[in-house]
């Protein structure tokens, strides 16, 4: 599924760093290619895009990029890259090394050739060396290769974001994801209670007492909450015991990423409850529901390696949101103050309210019902 014919065009963004016609012609050549398509951006917005984990790389083409060119040189050229989505910084690599060898390898060996050939034939009139030139950029043709044999283009490769201390992206995905999906199985089984207590009459008995309805679905959330933090803090305190990952990297931020995805997951499973009648419609709507949100929101595989189409999709699911904050806190190291770490708490408030209220209308119409 999501396979095409046609090979995927990868956006890569592009710093010019040596402002010349040179490294303008260059990047025109790469964005002529149609597995590329390159995005010129500043440098340091670039670097920033890439720490936040919105673009996977970025090519830089330093001062002295033109000079080295035109003498044959190694070009100073830089992809900054974020080791976490390694994978998918392979696949562009294989789209641009190759081409962006051969054309500053080219360049290159094209202008020692000239001067080779203006050295040699210094005698000759500028009409007939103008001629011998032209002959040459006609008929020239190269692999990429420099003077020593080596198909060098200068690339070097720089991880923007790597891994600190023991927290390596294949920890994080994995703390992040499992714990994610187990919590909102858990949170699915606590709302389900509502529908045990309506089978066995004890819901009826607690509408007779001196208790407004609305108290008894807050306090069924508020009990889920609590016990969602306190799940999620042994999950990571268990990861930081025995897997080593570093707990107190930025407690702050993580105490507050613990409470908006407990509320959002709560939220999510007093709605499941809602929507069924039965504990056992709840018990098969949750674990469709679960595990489709799960594999589209990165729980089961990082979201980047998903198909274009998933990604998109993968933002209606609570585990995308609550994964990436993990990664901003473990991975990205941002701070409480970050716009994109804030940004991610507001969408799992918001979840957490959304379906919050929508429980809420729903429970009264069952209560109604019940009359």
């Amino acid at each position: 599924m999501g396979r095409s014919d046609e090979s995927r065009a990868y956006e890569l963004l592009v710093s010019d760093l040596d402002s010349t016609q040179e490294s303008q012609r260059v990047i025109a050549q790469l964005d002529s290619e149609k597995s590329l398509q390159m995005l010129q951006i500043p440098f340091a917005e670039g670097q920033a895009l890439v720490k936040k984990g919105n673009e996977e790389a970025l090519l830089v083409l330093h001062k002295g990029f033109s000079d080295s060119i035109s003498k044959g040189a190694s070009a100073p050229i830089e992809l900054m890259i974020d080791e976490a989505r390694e994978a998918e910084v392979g696949l562009l690599q294989q789209a641009l090394l190759s081409k962006l060898f051969t054309i500053t390898g080219s360049a290159g060996t094209k202008s020692k050739v000239h001067e080779k050939i203006d050295k040699q034939y210094a005698d000759l009139d500028s009409e007939m060396l103008a001629d011998i030139h032209k002959q040459i950029e006609e008929n020239f043709s190269s692999d990429g290769e420099n003077e020593s044999g080596r198909n060098d283009g200068g690339l070097k490769i720089t991880k923007l974001v790597a891994a600190q201390a023991d927290n390596t992206a294949g920890l994080v995905q994995a703390v992040a994801g499992t714990a994610v999906m187990m919590l909102l199985f858990s949170v699915t089984a606590m709302g389900a209670s509502l529908l045990t207590e309506k089978e066995e009459g004890t819901l009826k008995k607690l509408l007779c007492s001196p208790i407004h309805p609305n108290n008894i679905l807050f306090g069924k959330t508020l009990t889920s909450n609590l016990v969602s933090i306190l799940q999620l803090t042994i999950m990571l305190v268990y990861a930081w015991l025995i897997f080593g990952l570093n707990f107190f990297q930025n407690i702050p931020a993580l105490i507050l990423l613990v409470i908006a995805t407990a509320f959002a997951c709560s939220g999510f499973g007093m709605f499941l409850s809602s929507i069924a009648k039965t504990r056992q419609q709840v018990q098969g709507l949750s674990t469709l529901i679960i595990l489709s949100m799960s594999a589209i929101g990165g729980s089961m595989v990082p979201s980047f390696i998903m198909p274009e189409w998933m990604q998109k999709i993968s933002v209606v699911s609570v585990n995308y949101w609550s994964i990436q904050g993990l990664f901003d806190i473990f991975w990205r190291q941002l701070s409480l103050t970050d716009s994109t770490f804030l940004m991610r708490i507001i969408v799992l408030l918001g979840i957490g309210c959304v379906m919050t209220f929508i429980s809420l209308q729903l429970f009264r119409r069952n209560i109604r019902s019940m009359y």
